[in-house]
């Protein structure tokens, strides 16, 4: 059930604590919910020393803008108001350009159609004058099993939380079938220092037995 905060303001780090209010500690086995998502399919480069999460150095970032305008169309026409949650990236490697080759991602209420997410998109094209802008898709990832844990620190050292939960899951039978998602938490534009940020590391697993 959702939890109402602030004057009908949903945070939905509340409502799905168990993968956006992820504690310190060991790996952690859990069956995330279905969940709603604003998704960009991106080859680039990144800065990685800008607080917040990795900055596109070459391609715009399309997703926060058309969820910005869905925050607009949820609120107007069905009184429902939501936080805007972290940035998220599964990174498949990298190509034959030497560029990372990523799916950039924002969770979205269930609430949101097709048609309001076009209507939102169609909403940022106007906004910049009629300039071409990158694909984005609306998409519903269903239920699955995650191993993850909470990295704090610089997320150019995520790897090494990747690799602890490599060691883990391989120890306990599990076997990892996707690529690594990373979502991050610290708020973008903020001057934390690094080793105060805060990253979740997940990566979808499946028992094999």
């Amino acid at each position: 059930m959702e939890t109402k905060i602030r004057k009908n303001i949903y945070d939905h780090r509340k409502i799905i604590p168990q993968v956006y209010a992820l504690k310190p500690g060991d790996v952690r086995i859990q069956q995330i919910p279905k969940m709603q998502y604003v998704s960009q399919q991106m080859n680039t480069a990144f800065h990685m020393n800008w607080a917040g999460h990795p900055e596109p150095i070459d391609e715009q970032w399309i997703v926060v803008k058309v969820v910005n305008q869905l925050k607009q169309i949820t609120k107007n026409r069905l009184g429902y108001q939501f936080k805007l949650m972290p940035h998220e990236i599964i990174w498949h490697g990298l190509n034959d350009c030497n560029q990372y080759s990523v799916t950039y991602m924002m969770q979205v209420p269930d609430c949101i159609t097709l048609c309001m997410y076009e209507e939102a998109r169609a909403k940022v094209e106007r906004n910049l004058r009629g300039q071409a802008i990158p694909e984005t898709k609306l998409i519903e990832v269903d239920s699955i099993l995650c191993a993850q844990k909470l990295h704090v620190g610089h997320y150019c050292d995520t790897v090494l939380t990747y690799q602890e939960i490599e060691h883990y899951t391989g120890g306990e039978g599990y076997q990892i079938i996707g690529d690594r998602k990373e979502i991050y938490l610290t708020p973008a534009m903020q001057c934390h220092l690094p080793e105060t940020w805060k990253t979740v590391v997940s990566v979808e697993i499946e028992n094999p037995n």
